[in-house]
């Protein structure tokens, strides 16, 4: 019984360190497709302050953040107006020109 236990904490131990390594020696290769984060603003959201600085620490590989303003609150439209000051990857758009600014990103 100790046999099999050393051998599954001998595996796991393994297994975890190649994790380690591969996730500190992958660097992402500029083949890798870019993608856009899209994040729709509604009047009733509570926690999209939450939501936008979430956005702004996760960056990795996007080519852009979309915040779409389906009715936004005006603090909202203000909130979202500073963030893509600050993020030069960010735009504010209404929903009305969502499939033109895609058709344009992706095309």
């Amino acid at each position: 019984m100790d046999a099999v236990i050393i051998t599954a904490a001998v595996i796991l131990a393994v297994i975890s360190l190649i994790e380690v390594v591969t996730f500190f020696l992958a660097v992402p290769s500029n083949a890798a497709p870019a993608y856009a984060s899209v994040l729709p603003v509604f009047a009733g959201d509570d926690k999209l302050r939450e939501r936008l600085e979430y956005l702004s620490m996760k960056g990795s590989g996007r080519k852009r953040v979309i915040l779409v303003d389906y009715g936004a609150a005006p603090e909202q439209a203000e909130l979202c107006r500073a963030f893509v000051h600050s993020s030069p990857d960010a735009v504010f758009i209404p929903c009305s020109e969502l499939e033109k600014f895609f058709s344009e990103m992706f095309l």
